[in-house]
């Protein structure tokens, strides 16, 4: 019998859902708040699914996974990489598990591509996996890709207009969860995990509008069905980040060119974004005729090193190469991370003050906490992590491109941005309690292992939450992370950029 089952929620929150909660679009979900224990969830920053979503398989801080976004800049060497399950310095609760001789189930959990191996099965999840090698055991892959099993929409959302795109990023999320329900059915295991990851790419770009509203209604149908068939075990629902509606992008790089902490050399690559043409654009058509892979293969590299990612301009390695480093002092990450070359302290000094004091148009505050990253983090890795990290204004988009773009702009081709507030939920006959304050993303491995009565590694950032009674849970020694591989991975990028999320 599966004892503890969690669905995670891509860019959940409850103010996010209130409206369809109140008029009754999600009965199943409203019906769990009331029969268990609700609270906000608090995600580290940045709030954005990676890294959070290992900070929740591990209940470890970024500092000590030394993983802090989709990318990773080094301004010493001049390079950017991107990370795969093996960047993660962390075993997974899982490991806990399985070490006490306890079967898991994963499905769909972001950054866990290429997979691990562990007693149970696990389901690689996007946005950076692939359809080849994406299982444990892999002859599962071979038994879901006859099913019809997708990791990723054939064809991507990129933009509001794309209303059939949309439709069918709703029909796979019914599939996900359908397919959770048929392998735990299929093959018990004492905790499963499922997330829902795609519903944040439609708050992305509908926000609350009707694809959304529909693929919530599926989300609450499965719940509903979970719940009826395992009305024994413990049902966990927590988010990754939440998410809210955009009123100002703020272009960092821009910025940070404006008050001259970055110089840029970007001479005739300019024209590509002046005339519009950019990957975006050649990504939609080349799905829309089913050239695709054809065009990623065969398109000569000058050629892709040459053209913007898309309106906003240049991201990832690209970026990069339009830096004079020679004069440069600060360069941004998107959604609030930014690297001070050489960690020089005079410029994090007046990098800290500026960024606290920026306002946009309106007289609003950009950033909500600014911190330096000692501050934002702990563990062995801080001194890899971005030299500045600030919290986004609710409100605000940060995009870390770097173009032809104004300091601040109105939304464009996002309709909502996350933030740091998720939600948490539990229910079940063990559940007892209450929360009376916001608990964190990094207490839920913890309270996972408590769940089915196995001790907590001591190097955990997080607390079991008091939610089923009894003993506090016992503590036991760490297992040791494997190497750490930092290489970047180009079909990760690739993925990540079709999908609009190196931002």
């Amino acid at each position: 019998m599966t004892e503890t089952i969690v669905v995670g929620l891509d860019g959940a929150n409850w103010a996010l859902l209130r409206p369809w909660l109140d008029d009754g679009t999600l009965p199943n979900i409203a019906a769990l708040r009331d029969d268990g224990v609700s609270s906000d969830m608090e995600s580290c920053l940045p709030p954005v699914t990676c890294p959070n979503w290992r900070c929740y398989t591990t209940g470890k801080n970024p500092g000590k996974l030394g993983v802090f976004w989709w990318e990773k800049i080094d301004t010493t060497n001049r390079t950017l990489t991107t990370p795969t399950s093996r960047s993660f310095d962390s075993a997974n609760y899982w490991d806990y598990l399985n070490e006490d001789d306890l079967t898991a189930g994963i499905l769909n959990v972001p950054m866990t591509y290429p997979p691990d191996e562990l007693d149970g099965f696990l389901v690689s999840g996007g946005p950076g996996s692939e359809q080849d090698a994406y299982t444990h055991p892999p002859e599962l892959g071979d038994d879901l890709d006859s099913r019809g099993y997708q990791l990723h929409p054939t064809v991507p959302v990129t933009a509001d207009e794309d209303r059939e795109a949309a439709d069918a990023m709703v029909d796979l999320i019914d599939d996900r969860l359908a397919t959770f329900r048929d392998l735990i059915d299929e093959n018990p295991v004492d905790v499963a995990h499922c997330t829902v990851f795609y519903v944040n790419v439609l708050q992305h770009f509908f926000w609350r509008g009707e694809p959304t509203r529909r693929a919530w209604e599926v989300i609450d149908d499965h719940l509903g069905d979970l719940r009826e068939e395992h009305p024994d075990a413990t049902l966990l629902l927590m988010s990754d980040h939440g998410c809210t509606d955009i009123d100002t992008v703020f272009n960092a790089n821009a910025w940070l060119e404006s008050m001259g902490y970055l110089v840029t050399d970007r001479k005739g690559t300019d024209a590509f974004v002046k005339l519009g043409l950019n990957k975006k654009r050649a990504s939609q058509l080349a799905h829309r005729f089913g050239v695709h892979d054809l065009v990623v293969r065969h398109a000569p590299e000058r050629l892709k090193n040459s053209v913007p990612d898309d309106e906003e301009g240049f991201k990832r390695e690209q970026k990069l190469e339009r830096v004079n480093w020679d004069e440069t002092t600060a360069i941004a990450s998107g959604q609030g991370l930014v690297y001070v070359v050489g960690d020089d302290a005079a410029v994090t000094e007046q990098l800290l003050g500026d960024l606290r004091n920026l306002r946009d148009h309106e007289g609003r505050p950009v950033a909500s906490e600014v911190l330096r990253r000692e501050d934002a983090y702990s563990g062995s890795h801080v001194d890899e992590a971005p030299t500045v990290v600030f919290d986004q204004r609710p409100g605000v988009h940060t995009s870390g491109a770097i173009g032809d773009n104004p300091v601040f702009e109105r939304p464009g081709k996002w309709a909502a941005e996350n933030v740091r507030t998720g939600l948490f939920l539990a229910a079940g006959p063990d559940v007892e309690g209450t929360l009376e304050e916001t608990v964190s993303i990094l207490d839920v491995a913890p309270t996972v292992l408590h769940s089915v009565g196995s001790a907590v590694p001591t190097d955990v950032d997080g607390r079991a939450l008091d939610l089923f009674g009894g003993e506090s849970p016992g503590e036991r020694d760490p297992i040791p992370a494997s190497a750490v591989d930092s290489a970047s991975d180009q079909s990760v990028q690739d993925r990540l950029a079709d999908l609009g999320y190196l931002e």
